[in-house]
This record gives structure tokens, sequence and C-alpha cells, in this order.
């Protein structure tokens, strides 16, 4: 599963960066009442931040397995 996951980590990067992008504005303009213009800033981030944490992740979890 891991060979798997490391094999298809740009495409599943930039999948969750999306979903992660949409989903951080959606709450910050509906649950927390903020604007677009607070909103869709924090989307970006969200949206730059996801793949270098998935790739921090995917990198911790190769490092464990080979101990």
């Amino acid at each position: 599963m891991l060979n798997w996951l490391i094999a298809h980590k740009a495409a599943i990067g930039l999948l969750l960066s999306v979903v992660g992008a949409t989903a951080t504005v959606v709450i910050f303009e509906n649950s927390f009442g903020l604007g677009w213009y607070i909103s869709v800033p924090a989307g970006v981030v969200a949206y730059v931040t996801m793949p270098i944490m998935w790739a921090a992740l995917l990198d911790y979890f190769v490092q464990r397995s080979r101990r």
C-alpha cells in the first residue's frame, strides 16, 4: 500500500490540495462567518501547503518502515 501511495504522491497531493482548499473556503465563510477576503487567502494557503504536508507524511512513513 505504501508503494502505491509513493508512486502516486503528486496526484494524491494535488487532489488533497483542491479538496482542502475548497473545504477551507467553505468552512471559513459559512461556519466562521468570515468574508471572501479572508476565506480565499486561507484557501490558497491550504492549497499550497497540502502537497508539502502530504509529502512529509509519506516520507515519515517511509523512514519508519525502514527501521
